[in-house]
């Protein structure tokens, strides 16, 4: 009896469970019902009422789009600017009273001509309001004050950080401006020498002074490593190089404005007094491929031209250099017409006419000395075709004579040439006269032309 009451009791208890658990399934899904005739519900009243956030128009009940996409209503920054219509999506983050207050504490303080607080109130604002409208403001102010008081390493120091900030700042055409005011100072306190020739380039109207100048005697303007603490309108160490920075940040900072020609400019001819002649070289061709329209173009192809010409190491070494030079002193020639160094220029080139004889005659030399008649042979050719009219040209030819024939054989036309040349030829001279200037003819007629055998006159 006791056992059939406790069967009976587990039974119950069974059937309860199974009760619950098909009441805990079927809730779920009675609450996504009632929610989704809730939802039924509040749109149906949105519509039956004409809600104006689903509004085109205020009476359909549809989304307004063409608003939105139409040309009227899009306005651009001058015209919100003009019309107190900012928009809070195109203006990124909302800033308040008190927040563009600190910033216009800044601004009020640099007109006071109170830099030392200027300087307080920029250097918190910039770091607050980094990467912003307001930041911005601030770390240019804090860049103009340290340039008013004249530290300019610190005012250096200020505009690269605002640059690298903001790369399209809107105060670019001032912080250039300032950059190169500082560069050209700097290089002219580190080589007076050279004053006139950097105010030149800054396009100011030179007065030659009857005094020449002499070189700094601080120690820390000759020897970059030396620190600097006793002038705080300098940098700790390496004026000069920091002057290079100013000029660089100009021209990749802001390539398209108006003295981005002049910091190349300034840093082509920095190299070139300092003998630097590939970092000159490497600037000049900057200049000339991408400032077109500037002003110093006829100076970035004369110049240009001098310095590849000097940065030719000699016969032994690549004569890249030397066609380059020669190429660009052709040009020269061609494009500026008017020029005043139209004479040095034809100079250059018989130079450089007689430094390729040169070099085509140390290769005959190189065959000597390697025992190779039928490499000398073909050497002693080049020079006689191409320098016919230099003493180059004359001793390849008695080498040439002096040659074995049975040496020559096999090589295409080489016996034909040897015996087309004249009988009578005075031997070969002990020395060669690689510094003898006898009549040249014109590099641009060296490859070609009638009158290959005798002198061409430079135009």
């Amino acid at each position: 009896m006791q056992l059939r009451r406790m069967l009976d009791r587990r039974k119950e208890s069974a059937r309860r469970f199974r009760s619950d658990d098909r009441l805990d399934a079927r809730s779920p899904a009675l609450q996504v019902r009632s929610r989704s005739l809730l939802i039924s519900a509040v749109l149906l009243l949105s519509l039956l009422s004409g809600c104006s956030t689903f509004s085109r128009d205020g009476d359909s009940g549809l989304l307004d789009v063409t608003s939105m996409l139409s040309p009227g209503s899009i306005r651009g920054p001058l015209e919100r600017k003009l019309f107190g219509e900012d928009n809070p999506l195109e203006m990124g983050r909302r800033f308040s009273d008190e927040e563009r207050h600190e910033v216009q504490q800044c601004r009020l303080a640099f007109e006071r001509g109170d830099y030392d607080r200027t300087i307080k109130l920029s250097k918190k604002a910039a770091k607050k309001f980094k990467e912003s409208s307001l930041g911005e403001e601030a770390q240019f102010y804090l860049a103009e004050s340290w340039f008013a008081q004249g530290k300019f390493g610190k005012a250096q120091d200020a505009y690269d950080q605002l640059f690298q900030d903001y790369p399209s700042t809107r105060y670019v055409e001032p912080a250039t401006r300032r950059l190169f005011a500082i560069a050209r100072e700097w290089l002219e306190i580190s080589d007076p020498i050279a004053k006139n020739a950097i105010r030149q380039v800054s396009g100011e109207k030179v007065i030659e002074e009857n005094t020449p100048a002499k070189p700094p005697s601080d120690p820390t303007l000759r020897v970059p490593i030396l620190p600097n603490f006793h002038n705080k309108s300098r940098p700790t160490f390496d004026t000069q190089g920091n002057a290079l920075k100013c000029l660089k940040s100009i021209w990749m900072n802001d390539p398209t404005g108006p003295l981005a020609d002049d910091a190349l400019m300034l840093t082509a001819t920095y190299y070139q007094r300092k003998q630097n002649f590939v970092e000159a070289d490497r600037y000049f061709e900057i200049l000339r491929d991408e400032y077109t329209d500037s002003p110093h173009l006829e100076d970035a192809f004369v110049l240009g031209a001098h310095v590849k010409q000097l940065s030719y190491q000699g016969p032994y070494y690549e004569g890249r250099e030397l066609k380059g030079a020669q190429k660009l002193k052709e040009q020269s020639l061609h494009l500026f017409p008017a020029s005043h160094e139209r004479q040095q220029l034809r100079t250059d080139l018989q130079k450089i006419y007689l430094q390729e004889a040169e070099r085509a005659w140390y290769e005959v030399e190189y065959y000597q000395k390697k025992r190779k008649p039928r490499a000398v042979a073909i050497a002693c050719i080049q020079v006689i075709n191409e320098f016919p009219d230099t003493s180059y040209a004359k001793d390849a030819r008695a080498i040439l004579k002096s040659i074995d024939r049975r040496e020559l054989q096999g090589l295409p036309e080489v016996p034909e040439f040897v015996e087309s040349m004249p009988a009578t030829e005075s031997p070969p001279s002990e020395q060669s006269p690689r510094n003898e200037q006898g009549p040249v003819k014109s590099v641009s007629d060296s490859t070609g032309g009638e009158n290959r055998g005798g002198p061409v006159v430079l135009p």
